[in-house]
């Protein structure tokens, strides 16, 4: 069965109905899109956008490639191995580039026994595990951050866990883990709970390899290949509304950005907006895929162990065609 044959009677009856997959709810890459329908666009543009929110983007792309949804939020470094694995995938615009806002946390019952990454070594971590198809991207980060301190992979106790608030802050209260990895706010909100204690954050400066990472494209838009061979009338529509979500959050204000995602929680939206007002440039402007950042990317992919497949250049990952309009 073709990509998207399950979601087009749906479409059948009032607007189009265009489907997306992202983790979430409010992880900071995939904002972008939750603004869409918050924002309007998607019914300015005759259309109805529906987001469904899975645990991990690697999930979020395997349930699009199931025929579930058209389109999905994922690390752009993920791609590679759907291919090798024969599903044929395609990065249709940037979502977010750069250093991401990562954390690890530990249990505050832990702090005497765990003071350095090294110290994680024979210890539980809880982590979005993906799937058969592939890592997620957080697995493959903290991976290459642990080698960096000394740490195989094969030296922790990898414990899945939820990509979202719930999931995280459910193993660490229930010992289930000794630590979580999680990016903003996720980590903000823990920490202001005191459910975690943060160990170490990829947002500083002297972490070692943090280098290599600065500017690799680190969450995109994707899509099934056979979306963008047979509805690119679709890719038309979703990148133009990205396009515009991007454009508008360009001209805002962190605050008036979390607001208009309707989180009633202040002390939740505060731990969102913090983050963003740290961090400059943590969004794409314009959805395109700059050169720079592809070789970045690139560099980025063999520093990780993660392989191209054969006759494949990394553009090959990558239909720009509408992001590019």
């Amino acid at each position: 069965m073709l990509a998207g044959v399950k979601v087009n009677a749906a479409e059948q009856a009032g607007p189009k109905v265009i489907r997306v997959n992202i983790p979430g709810p409010h992880l900071l890459p995939f904002i972008p899109i939750e603004l869409i329908p918050k924002l309007g666009i998607d019914q300015a543009l005759g259309v109805q956008l529906a987001i469904r929110y899975l645990p991990s983007g690697i999930l979020a792309l395997e349930d699009a490639l199931a025929g579930n949804a058209q389109f999905a939020g994922v690390a752009f470094t993920t791609l590679p191995t759907f291919i090798a694995k024969g599903k044929p995938v395609s990065a249709i615009a940037v979502l977010s580039s750069g250093v991401p806002p990562y954390s690890i946390l530990i249990r505050p019952d832990l702090a005497g026994s765990l003071r350095s990454l090294k110290d994680l070594k024979g210890r539980s971590i809880g982590i979005p595990m993906g799937s058969v198809t592939s890592k997620t991207y957080l697995q493959v980060m903290l991976e290459l951050w642990l080698a960096n301190h000394g740490v195989r992979s094969n030296e922790v106790r990898w414990v899945q866990t939820n990509q979202n608030l719930a999931g995280m802050q459910g193993s660490l209260v229930s010992g289930m883990v000794d630590a979580v990895f999680c990016e903003e706010p996720l980590a903000g909100t823990l920490v202001r709970k005191k459910i975690g204690l943060r160990l170490a954050s990829l947002s500083d400066q002297d972490a070692p390899g943090r280098a290599g990472w600065t500017n690799h494209i680190r969450a995109v838009l994707a899509c099934p290949r056979d979306i963008v061979e047979r509805q690119p009338q679709q890719v038309e529509r979703m990148t133009s509304m990205l396009k515009r979500s991007l454009r508008w959050m360009q001209l805002k204000k962190p605050d008036e950005i979390v607001a208009k995602l309707g989180v009633e929680d202040a002390e939740l939206s505060q731990d969102l907006a913090n983050p963003i007002k740290r961090i400059p440039n943590l969004f794409s402007p314009d959805g395109r895929f700059k050169a720079a950042e592809v070789e970045a990317s690139t560099q980025f992919l063999a520093e990780t162990g993660t392989s191209l497949p054969a006759g494949m250049n990394i553009r090959g990952l990558i239909a720009d065609k509408w992001v590019d309009r």
